[in-house]
């Protein structure tokens, strides 16, 4: 068996390099939010000129469409906000302050 100390020391598997990982940007949040809402648009067309009848089918459609921009919103927001705080933890404090004079 190994020592617990030696265990403990060790970074948690999946973890390298992640102090250097760029969040996802903006534009390809905006390109898959495009890309999403242009594949439920045709999936709406197809299945009305297949089928006639659209009754559930565009609220079906928008409601997801409507969950993927949510969900994306919430993952740019998240994925930019983990960045800032691994981005702070990196910056260390002054060594020594400078005492305000009385």
């Amino acid at each position: 068996m190994g020592n617990p100390k030696e265990a403990e020391a060790k970074e948690p598997v999946g973890t390298e390099g992640i102090e250097n990982e760029q969040p996802f940007p903006v534009q390809g949040y905006l390109r898959l939010n495009l890309l999403f809402w242009a594949f439920c648009i045709v999936e709406i067309l197809i299945i009305r000129l297949w089928l006639k009848d659209v009754q559930g089918v565009i609220f079906f459609f928008a409601l997801l469409a409507i969950g993927f921009t949510l969900v994306s919103i919430y993952d740019g927001v998240y994925d930019r906000m983990a960045s800032r705080s691994r981005n702070k933890g990196d910056r260390q404090p002054p060594a020594s302050s400078p005492k305000p004079a009385s």
